[in-house]
């Protein structure tokens, strides 16, 4: 978990001037699929799992797996409701983070913004945003969440740590489709 937490230089941009230029990033995509890892740390308890993360348009579905690569967990969200599947049984929300909440120790983020953020894209209506020496974003704040761009692949975020708070998730991205 030490690897997990080395920090990385940022260039901040002041409020009048011009940002630079941005880095060429990938388009947001509206279907991809990808793996990784992600720790939640509320200040009192800490989860940690590996994760799969298929999105489409009019579907998407994250599965929490134990170490040695059971289903924990699945949330589906389609047709504006959440279904989260565990062991214990099936339960069903209008609200994803409502399912969510119990599971991390927090309520999470909105989901269109970590859409974006696991893409490396600032998310809609950022409060502010640093971006780092290659104009990539660096730490975006948004509604109060602290989203930091800790290392990059490609174009592609590798490393995102999202705080607010107490709360803490850090997730490590380790494979990416545009194919759900």
């Amino acid at each position: 978990m030490a690897a997990l937490l080395l920090p990385m230089g940022c260039a901040t941009v002041p409020g009048n001037a011009p940002e630079p230029k941005t880095a060429s990033s990938a388009p947001l995509l509206t279907r991809f699929h990808l793996t990784g890892r992600l720790a939640a740390d509320d200040g009192e308890h800490r989860f940690a799992t590996a994760f799969s993360w298929s999105h489409t348009p009019s579907r998407a579905e994250l599965s929490l797996f134990s170490p040695t690569g059971q289903t924990l967990a699945r949330l589906t969200l389609e047709d504006g409701n959440a279904t989260l599947a565990t062991a214990e049984g099936e339960r069903h929300e209008t609200d994803a983070a409502t399912l969510l909440e119990p599971l991390l120790g927090f309520a999470p983020p909105p989901l269109p913004a970590l859409t974006a953020w696991v893409q490396g894209d600032p998310g809609p209506v950022p409060d502010r945003i640093e971006r780092d020496e290659s104009g990539r974003p660096y730490r975006v704040w948004h509604s109060g969440w602290i989203v930091t761009f800790d290392s990059w692949q490609d174009a592609r975020p590798r490393r995102l740590t999202i705080e607010r708070g107490a709360a803490r998730l850090v997730l490590l991205i380790d494979g990416w489709s545009s194919e759900p």
